[in-house]
């Protein structure tokens, strides 16, 4: 489900087996499906590639994950997404517990691969800075804040969308104990968190 102040379709080649059609919407736009949603101004969907591009101030969410930045580019094998590529300014953002903690990542690029609806790779590179909260393996309780830099960053996620692995090229970074967080490290100075924004139901679109 897609929604703009104006939509266009242009169908190209339309008398051969090389038919394909180029949407564009704009502005105002809003996209709806069970497994991602987006917000952005404009948008443009190329059938030739399968590839929608979101321009402007793009926003999308998947389960509890948000990603931004200045351009957005996702991918997609017939119905399903494959891969979104966030071009610069980048920054995702994960809500881990009801009481606001959230792991982050911000970088120049960042990518970020789907398995069945599923985000299941993220690869950052350029000026990465990163905030993740590490959990008790028996009971999932928080147990620190790790706050890193790097240049490279990859981070693999389990089916149910947990924290798996992470690897890293050379990196600094300090982990402080749950209990002994200093308040200004809470948040990268990227962050932002747009949940209001977000169209959780077709009807949203229209919102």
């Amino acid at each position: 489900y897609v929604h703009a102040d104006t939509l266009k379709l242009f169908t190209y080649n339309i008398d051969t087996d090389s038919v394909y059609r180029v949407v564009h919407g704009y502005p105002h736009v809003k996209a709806y499906r069970p497994d991602v949603q987006a917000v952005c101004d404009s948008m443009v969907f190329c059938s030739l590639d399968s590839c929608l591009t979101l321009y402007r101030d793009p926003v999308a969410w998947s389960g509890e994950r948000q990603i931004l930045g200045e351009q957005m580019k996702i991918y997609m094998n017939d119905s399903t997404v494959r891969q979104a590529q966030v071009i610069e300014q980048a920054l995702s953002v994960e809500k881990v517990d009801d009481d606001n903690h959230y792991n982050q990542v911000s970088s120049r690029l960042m990518d970020a691969f789907f398995v069945d609806g599923a985000v299941r790779r993220v690869v950052a590179t350029g000026n990465v800075k990163t905030i993740f909260y590490p959990q008790d393996s028996k009971d999932s309780s928080l147990t620190g804040l790790n706050y890193l830099e790097t240049d490279t960053l990859r981070m693999f996620m389990t089916p149910q969308r947990q924290l798996e692995r992470i690897w890293t090229s050379r990196a600094s970074g300090t982990m402080y104990p749950i209990t002994q967080i200093p308040p200004q490290k809470y948040r990268l100075e990227e962050f932002a968190w747009f949940e209001e924004l977000r169209p959780t139901a077709p009807d949203d679109v229209f919102l």
